[in-house]
């Protein structure tokens, strides 16, 4: 569920901003709205000091997972972060010019290679004397002809061009794309390009020798963020002399925390109850059960509303089920689930919500394989494990009617929410006539799709649910603005038709993951049948087929999985993901904000 909210103000001494910031920086409950944009040279200079630690972060974690755990520093003597930060940075920019040497040096090399290695230093001196040296490069095809007091030889040729010189005793003019020669030879080019080489190895060792610096840039990513946050917050106050105010955002529940403190240090408090237009942030308040499908959540980026709703649940327990028909394969759950075991003891320090769902999503899968008797797209499977299977899911038309009846139901959730959400006003009425229109369309989807007959009965609930919409889908307040409702209504009940029809695409791409799955064991089968070397490319083929299979598996519910949840249905529950995530004013470093007093930044 979204957690409700207070709006509040607080109001002080402008003296005392820094000390009122830091107190609620201390409570870590209020989630400011900025009441003017911040601004300074000293925020600047601190958000600019933020960025490069993050991508000194960046570097160190690519070197880090080079070297063996518990690598200790380099020096015996502590370095502060700040100049560890420093000196990759002086390596990066090093780097970079470097690298930019290379590729010029790479691109001379490449130019001048078809003509063989040669003096330009010799050249001249012949052209001193009278006698002048010039190298062309002309089309593939085409017909070289110089002159007849001109020595022509051609050192090249290939599909990208001819690459000839010419000697004569004058200043040369050939109508063909003459080569700029260079200021150094080819063997000092190669010298050049190696000693940039081994310039950026060096570059590279530096760098990760810092590696083991890590940890002390960590902590001073979240410092740089928390003075980074004060100063926001700070130049973000509006003044109106003496007084000095921020207002923000935070649950009823810790009303009483900031009512503590501003009552011990003394403050102004205005508490009021949010409004419709109001910038409300979002805090998801979930029981234990639900708590996992926040990985998916963070993972795409999505937050609903303050004034919409929270489909964690429904979410969670669909999302799994798409899983686990889009996998469908019982071999691929159990891999998971022992992969998620293994994940979860070498990288414990990730949110345990991320290996909830992946036990979540694995039991599922491997249910719903053993439900199909599908093991790693195997079809002779033995018979305890075929004892089990159900054969009502191996017909295609029945697990085709078995998605449009989660499509149906999952849809019905939403509207009958809406109902709930709605009462007693007379927009639930319409909501109601949609459940109607949705139950009519699976029965029209199962007509057009499967050839089932179509219920007689479903004609008379698509009139009533017809009458509903157009009766109650606006209120009549707002018939004068919201007109256009009634004229987009036939597209919407086509449109409803096809979210329907789109819970299909767990049957084509569940069975596709097993096309592919027995694909690949066919074809190590058939390469393997000869025993010898073909048995270990029969291995290799199976390994590698299965993990690309999975691969695809995994984007397809990246794709599809979540598609019906974020779009199908919570387009029909009316959620659009317009929220934005609360985020308190707290301390994340161990150290809190070191901030330099300059008060006459803060904006009036």
């Amino acid at each position: 569920m979204i957690g409700r909210m207070k709006k509040i103000t607080v109001i002080c001494i402008r003296e005392h901003q820094e000390a009122l910031l830091l107190a609620l920086q201390q409570l870590g409950v209020l989630h400011l709205e900025h009441v003017v944009e911040p601004g300074g040279n000293l925020l600047e200079e601190t958000r600019e000091h933020h960025q490069d630690a993050c991508r000194a972060c960046e570097v160190l974690e690519n070197y880090a997972q080079l070297q063996p755990a518990g690598t200790a520093s380099r020096s015996e003597t502590p370095r502060p972060a700040d100049e560890v930060v420093d000196e990759i940075w002086k390596w990066l920019n090093l780097r970079k010019d470097r690298e930019d040497e290379r590729d010029h040096w790479q691109r001379e090399l490449a130019r001048l290679a078809p003509y063989g290695a040669f003096d330009p230093a010799a050249i001249e001196q012949l052209a001193a004397k009278g006698i002048y040296v010039g190298c062309f490069k002309a089309g593939p095809k085409a017909a070289i002809k110089v002159p007849d007091d001109m020595v022509l030889t051609v050192h090249q040729q290939d599909r990208n061009g001819i690459y000839f010189s010419v000697i004569a005793r004058e200043p040369i003019e050939l109508p063909y794309d003459a080569v700029r020669l260079p200021d150094r030879s080819l063997a000092a080019i190669q010298q050049q390009l190696a000693q940039t080489e081994e310039t950026l190895a060096n570059i590279e060792r530096e760098l990760e020798a810092l590696a083991p610096y890590l940890p002390k840039v960590r902590e001073i990513i979240a410092e740089t963020e928390d003075k980074l946050r004060f100063l926001e917050a700070r130049t973000g106050m509006a003044t109106v002399e003496p007084l000095a105010y921020l207002r923000g955002y935070t649950p009823e529940r810790e009303v009483a925390h900031i009512q503590a403190a501003a009552a011990k240090l003394g403050w102004g408090l205005l508490i009021e109850d949010v409004k419709e237009e109001d910038r409300v942030p979002t805090k998801i308040e979930n029981p234990r059960w639900v708590q996992p499908i926040r990985a998916v959540f963070d993972f795409i980026g999505v937050v609903p509303g303050y004034n919409e709703v929270d489909i964690s649940g429904v979410f969670l327990l669909f999302f799994s089920l798409f899983f686990a028909m889009i996998v469908g394969d019982a071999g691929y759950g159990a891999l998971f689930i022992a992969a998620t075991v293994a994940a979860q003891f070498k990288w414990r320090q990730l949110p345990a919500s991320v290996f909830h769902l992946l036990y979540i999503t694995g039991i599922a899968t491997l249910v719903w394989g053993v439900l199909t008797g599908n093991y790693f797209g195997i079809e002779a499977i033995p018979g305890v494990l075929g004892a089990v299977r159900v054969d009502w899911l191996l017909t295609t038309e029945n697990v085709m009617l078995l998605c449009f009846v989660i499509g149906a139901v999952h849809l019905t959730i939403a509207h009958g929410w809406n109902v709930v959400r709605l009462w007693p006003r007379t927009q639930a009425w319409a909501q109601i006539g949609w459940i109607g229109i949705v139950w009519t369309m699976f029965f029209l989807a199962r007509f057009l799709v499967l050839n089932a007959d179509f219920p007689v009965i479903m004609w008379p609930v698509f009139a009533v649910g017809l009458v509903l919409l157009v009766l109650f889908m606006t209120p009549f307040a707002r018939l004068k603005t919201d007109w256009i409702d009634h004229v987009m209504l036939p597209l919407n009940l086509v449109s409803n038709f096809v979210d329907v029809v789109s819970y299909v695409r767990l049957f084509a791409v569940g069975t596709a993951t097993l096309a592919v799955a027995s694909a690949f064991n066919d074809m190590g089968l058939e390469i393997g049948a000869g025993g010898g070397i073909g048995t270990v490319f029969a291995v290799l083929i199976i390994f590698l087929g299965h993990t690309l299979n999975i691969l695809l598996a995994a984007m397809g519910v990246l794709v599809h999985g979540i598609r019906l949840n974020t779009l199908e249905f919570a387009g029909h529950v009316g959620l659009q993901w317009t929220g934005e995530k609360y985020n308190p004013f707290r301390i994340r470093s161990r150290r809190g904000p070191l901030v330099e007093t300059q008060p006459e930044e803060t904006a009036s």
